[in-house]
């Protein structure tokens, strides 16, 4: 049957928002997606996208036995590669909203931070940058996986990154590699044509490689008012499912929160300034509800404020002309000496020796 919150196996339970794209993706396998859901004891009779849950295992199981059964009937199409393609945000719509009216790339990659939220709570993304290339990794944070369990998963999820990374540059690519851990298989030459990139089986990492530059590339499609609104609501709704949620593991929520503040500072470095009932009104939280969470989890607004003020003046001090009298204000310190200090504490030099030292 289909599991719930109170089974005891509550942390290992998968949201099954995706539920309609599933039974999508095995029509056009030509696989019957329902006698396989009654085969794993899943309850078809009160399957909602909204509410469901499915246990990690079970999901596990339901990818292997589409992509077997698409195999045994002789499919030419590769189920997850089919499952990525066809994926859509119908019952998501806030961030389907906010991605496609994003004003460049960087921006629309903060929703891969709402993936744990929202749709897997052990599919995790990491954005990195260095010289001219930038990458997105996968990493799926479950101390007993292993990629023999998790490789249809990361075909179908690189799958949807390409489709909306085409859908938000008009049609050009965005990757220029991509690397996976899982070896060559025998679909993999489908796998290949529906990257339409060189991929690479067997590396160290699953990731989509590509253009740095084109992560600040304006896009056509840019709504910031929308935009806005989308962020705000989906921010109150990954609050609110962590705040209804503790007993699902408060360690994991606990990173969630901790990455969610993280991107408020970086994307609003100001807010580091006005204190943390600016922060928890940015979150959608109450004040003391947000100090409760935080300490719940032995973490507090002044220690992640400080984390994140030292790397970005360290990363403007590094690649910026800008005035560290500038970097002060955009950090939100009242004045230059007392960010002067604050940098002096955590390097042990002052910025314009910092600046010298790495500039």
């Amino acid at each position: 049957m289909n599991q719930s919150i109170t089974d005891p196996s509550a942390d290992q339970m998968i949201p099954f928002v995706t539920v309609t794209n599933w039974v999508r993706a095995a029509r056009l396998c030509s696989i019957d997606i329902e006698a396989i859901f009654r085969q794993e004891g899943i309850d078809t009779a009160s399957l909602h996208p909204e509410t469901s849950m499915l246990s990690r295992d079970t999901m596990q199981r339901l990818m292997q036995r589409c992509v077997d059964e698409t195999r045994r009937i002789g499919s030419p199409k590769h189920f997850p590669v089919v499952l990525g393609e066809t994926f859509a945000f119908e019952y998501m719509s806030d961030v389907e909203t906010f991605i496609t009216t994003s004003a460049t790339l960087r921006d629309a990659t903060r929703a891969l931070e709402w993936i744990p939220s929202l749709i897997n709570p052990y599919l995790t993304f990491a954005l990195a940058e260095h010289g001219n290339e930038a990458r997105i990794a996968l990493n799926f944070s479950v101390p007993d996986e292993s990629v023999e369990r998790t490789w249809p998963f990361t075909e179908g999820v690189i799958t949807t990154t390409i489709k909306f990374s085409r859908l938000l540059l008009g049609g050009q690519t965005l990757i220029g590699r991509i690397t996976m851990r899982h070896p060559r298989h025998a679909f993999s030459d489908q796998v290949e044509a529906a990257f339409q990139v060189p991929v690479e089986w067997g590396a160290p990492m699953d990731a989509l490689w590509f253009d740095r530059a084109l992560l600040d590339q304006p896009l056509t499609g840019a709504f910031p008012i929308l935009h806005e609104q989308a962020a705000k609501r989906l921010a109150q709704k990954v609050a609110q499912r962590a705040e209804h949620k503790p007993q699902e593991g408060a360690g994991h929520h606990g990173q969630a929160l901790i990455k969610q503040i993280e991107r408020a500072f970086h994307d609003k470095p100001r807010l580091m300034g006005l204190g943390l009932e600016a922060l928890a009104e940015e979150l959608g939280l109450h004040a003391r509800t947000l100090q409760r969470r935080l300490k719940e989890v032995n973490e507090s607004h002044s220690a992640i404020q400080g984390r994140v003020r030292y790397k970005l003046a360290q990363q403007w001090l590094r690649q910026d002309t800008t005035p560290i009298e500038d970097i002060s204000d955009k950090l939100g310190f009242s004045d230059r000496r007392s960010f002067t200090q604050a940098f002096t504490r955590w390097s042990g030099v002052t910025p314009s020796q910092y600046r010298r030292q790495h500039g």
